[in-house]
């Protein structure tokens, strides 16, 4: 969804990010006098063209957003004001606590760390089981580079 997102615009990605754009307004005194004797002469500046416009943008990002959720995961997220409440919605849901991401880590380095060739295996079957390990890694935020990837994998298939 992260992908699908980020191709929709850099503006998107902010909303998700940062959070729906909130315009500053201006208190403007006309009358000091008036004001202080409870006369209504203060008025709020309006938004710029640039915060509606921005405005805007956050309710296309939540649309799609929402859009995006399946049928099934969109209960947590149906009383959600904006695309960034969606997303932490969604990545509580789909990550889990920190607890569960220092797991999952864990569980992906011992399977990367304690994979072997079988005896007998085909290096196409290898493959087939060692893909699904790096995807795993991947997935917890571990990127090496595919060099170092090779020789591991080439040393497993030695022992």
């Amino acid at each position: 969804m992260e992908r699908y997102l980020k191709i929709l615009g850099k503006e998107v990605w902010r909303s998700i990010k940062k959070g729906p754009h909130v315009p500053i307004f201006n208190l403007i005194v006309t009358d000091e006098t008036q004001t202080r004797l409870g006369g209504s002469q203060a008025a709020m500046t309006r938004p710029t063209n640039d915060d509606i416009e921005n405005m805007d943008k956050d309710k296309i990002d939540l649309y799609e957003t929402s859009c995006g959720v399946t049928p099934d995961s969109f209960g947590p997220i149906i009383n959600c004001k904006s695309a960034k409440e969606i997303w932490d919605v969604i990545k509580k849901n789909y990550e889990g606590t920190e607890q569960a991401q220092d797991k999952k880590l864990t569980t992906a380095l011992n399977e990367f760390n304690g994979f072997k060739a079988l005896p007998g295996e085909s290096l196409d079957d290898s493959f087939k089981r060692f893909n699904p390990i790096v995807t795993k890694l991947s997935n917890v935020g571990i990127n090496q580079s595919d060099h170092d990837t090779d020789l591991h994998f080439l040393n497993g298939l030695g022992k």
